[in-house]
């Protein structure tokens, strides 16, 4: 899927926009390629065989060779121009995108910024602190070492990029020295953030895919993981690396800044190159791939979202243009998916490294394209993406050079060739970096078509918006979710029931919304029950996509937090929409498995509750229609954007077997997503 066509557009100005197909028909109603095709058997067919062609000449060959490689460069290099030969149209639609970014609130300002980088200050001294504090008593330094080695603390993830809203969290990776280990992270570590004042919201998470802990200090929020490095020679090398390249870029900050100022106020505050304290941070984050030797695998998880925040950057460069214009397009993304209800690794959708990786897939086959067009691009190139055909910015599939033959050589990576379950992921996003992960394994059929779905509609509206009929305001409204549905499907208590649909024009509407309540009777309890149901919610989706029984799931990604009584209550939707053919549906099957799982949490005590309620749409809350979408509360999904997983292992395998059966399922039924009721179908419930 890495062909690209190019296209014309005003003026002289050449765009990659990748795969060529045809926009003129709806990509939901292809079919899969991965489907299973009837296979002719019972007979052979018999041809006359012909002769063998005689292999031209060695240097015809070579000759043709060549041929196919210059081929092949001019077929999947992108054509561009350059920024100047942007359009007028282009550059104006850019402002004002910017413009609305500003009013949003998607960008900090300087005085948030200043405070994050004392946040994170602060605590890499208290990380040093703490290692230190772990010596033994009888512990000498190394031959040559005038001090203990100190761990490295580095950032990744949005804040890394420079696309991170003035409400998201910080992603950042200690890297260890080996007498440091996990267990000291979760229980010595633990302790002293408990007995720090300036720590709130304190939240381990010791058993999830990739180990995390959530706290809040000083009003910024943050996801702490862990690695340890096997080598402390490397870890001190790496100290002193980053700190001499510091050094060396920090001595060009005032020509930077200056060439800012210059570039007036409003190009500014979009962070337009970067500054003193940026550069440093950039520096402190490189790491090179033998810092793989050694490592666990939750480890090289864990090293792996530092290494792709990195390649992302370098892929970009430190052009003060491209940067703004990569920034200002992966902000405009992230906020539509937000705002669409598609932004949660956790639930099955995309998280910031997937947006991410896509809008980079773009930017990389037209690096000079303004943020208007690189948008337009986006939006255009994946509403006709034939999924499952992989995202990729690079093929390495085996180890970088000079890590061969270590340890990091038994790692897999994605291989849908050899690995049958890599063949099922939906919707394929890689990482760029050793070993190659697809970010997005997360992903099941429902989520697969609401993105397919909001990616076609966001491609005809930018349309609209190129050609002067739309604002940039069209992109960001809602899209009616709550608006399409007449009945919302909720089980409350627990209780399992059937549902009856008798088709007559005078009653209700074939579509229903299970609204899931998750309640705490404190903050204290609230906070690790809503983690936990939160993090299973995918079983859910799974298991309500059932085509054997004439159901189809649409969830929203996105949860809304009351209180209720003092309680602390967070509500999640689900839409169900039903065949023509349903009659009767039970649900007791679709279901059993997430209240199971729910049910048997060890950590469960009294006063965390879960219901699940049939609501009609008059009697909808008011707040899925009033209140707006948080910042917080997406960015609460992203655990670790380092692979985009939040499971531990066995609930990763039952979601996997969910959505893998709800896939084969798809496959072995005649009916399409043409023979499910329309929004304006009736049905009688009773």
């Amino acid at each position: 899927m890495e062909a690209d066509d190019s296209r014309n557009d005003q003026g002289n100005a050449k765009y990659t926009t990748g795969p060529s197909f045809s926009t003129e028909s709806d990509p939901r109603q292809r079919p899969n390629k991965f489907q299973n095709q009837p296979v002719a058997s019972g007979h052979i067919c018999h041809r006359a065989r012909k002769a063998p062609r005689k292999p031209p000449p060695p240097q015809q060959q070579q000759l043709l060779h060549q041929q196919r490689q210059q081929s092949s460069k001019q077929k999947f290099t992108a054509k561009v121009e350059t920024q100047n030969n942007a359009t007028q149209n282009d550059q104006d639609l850019t402002t004002s995108l910017r413009r609305l970014c500003k009013k949003r609130q998607l960008i900090e300002d300087s005085t948030g910024m200043r405070n994050r980088r004392r946040v994170l200050n602060d605590l890499e001294q208290m990380l040093i602190q703490w290692s230190h504090s772990l010596y033994p008593p009888n512990y000498t330094l190394p031959t040559g070492a005038t001090a203990p080695t100190p761990p490295s603390l580095l950032s990744f993830g949005s804040y890394r990029l420079g696309v991170h809203t003035p409400d998201a969290d910080v992603d950042c990776l200690v890297l260890a020295p080996p007498h440091v280990t996990r267990d000291d992270f979760f229980s010595s570590w633990v302790d002293i953030l408990k007995a720090d004042g300036r720590v709130s919201e304190l939240h381990p998470v010791a058993s999830a895919y990739t180990p995390v802990i959530k706290f809040q200090m000083d009003g910024v929020k943050i996801d702490l993981i862990f690695a340890r490095v096997g080598n402390s020679q490397w870890l001190r090398d790496h100290s002193l690396k980053k700190s001499e390249k510091a050094s060396e870029e920090i001595s060009g900050d005032q020509d930077r800044r200056n060439s800012n100022d210059v570039a007036g106020e409003g190009t500014a505050t979009i962070n337009k190159g970067y500054d003193g304290e940026e550069l440093q941070e950039i520096m402190d984050m490189e790491l090179d791939d033998t810092v793989l030797v050694g490592l666990d695998e939750t480890s090289v998880r864990s090293v792996n979202g530092v290494r792709v925040a990195q390649f992302l950057i370098s892929t970009v460069g430190t052009s003060a243009e491209r940067l703004e214009n990569f920034r200002l397009t992966l902000r405009a993304v992230k906020e539509w998916a937000r705002v669409h209800g598609l932004y949660s690794n956790v639930l099955g959708f995309l998280g910031g490294v997937n947006w991410a990786i896509l809008v980079c897939w773009v930017f990389k086959r037209n690096p000079n394209a303004p943020a208007s067009k690189l948008l337009y691009l986006f939006f255009r190139t994946f509403a006709n993406w034939k999924w499952p055909s992989p995202v990729r910015l690079s093929n390495q599939l085996r180890p970088p050079e000079g890590v061969f033959y270590s340890s990091v050589n038994h790692l897999t990576t994605w291989n849908p060739r050899e690995n049958f379950r890599d063949s099922k992921h939906l919707m394929p996003i890689i990482t760029p970096c050793y070993p190659s992960m697809n970010s997005s394994y997360n992903v099941g059929e429902p989520q697969l078509r609401r993105i397919r779905d909001e990616f076609w509609h966001a491609s005809k509206l930018i349309d609209k918006v190129y050609n002067g009929k739309e604002k940039w305001d069209a992109m960001f409204e809602s899209n009616g979710f709550f608006d399409q549905h007449q009945n919302y499907l909720q089980v409350r208590n627990i209780t399992l029931f059937s549902i009856y649909c008798t088709p007559v024009l005078e009653t209700l509407s074939l579509y229903l919304h299970i609204q899931v309540k998750i309640t705490g009777a404190s903050e204290g309890l609230f906070l690790p029950w809503f983690g936990f149901c939160e993090s299973r919610l995918r079983i859910l989706i799974a298991g309500l996509e059932s085509p054997t029984t004439g159901v189809q799931a649409y969830p929203y990604a996105k949860f809304f937090h009351t209180r209720e009584d003092e309680n602390y209550v967070a509500s999640f939707f689900i839409a169900l929409r039903f065949s023509n053919n349903a009659r009767q549906v039970k649900f007791e099957p679709l279901v059993s498995e997430y209240l199971h799982t729910v049910n048997s949490w060890s950590d469960r005590v009294s006063g965390m509750d879960l219901t699940m309620n049939l609501v009609p749409q008059n009697r909808l809350p008011s707040f899925v229609f009033s209140a707006p979408v948080s910042n917080v509360e997406a960015n609460k999904n992203d655990v670790c954007d380092a692979d985009a997983a939040t499971l531990n292992e066995r609930d990763n395998d039952v979601a996997n077997r969910a959505n893998l059966g709800c896939r084969a399922l798809k496959s072995d039924e005649k009916s399409s997503s043409t023979e499910f009721a329309s929004p304006l179908k009736k049905a009688k419930l009773t």
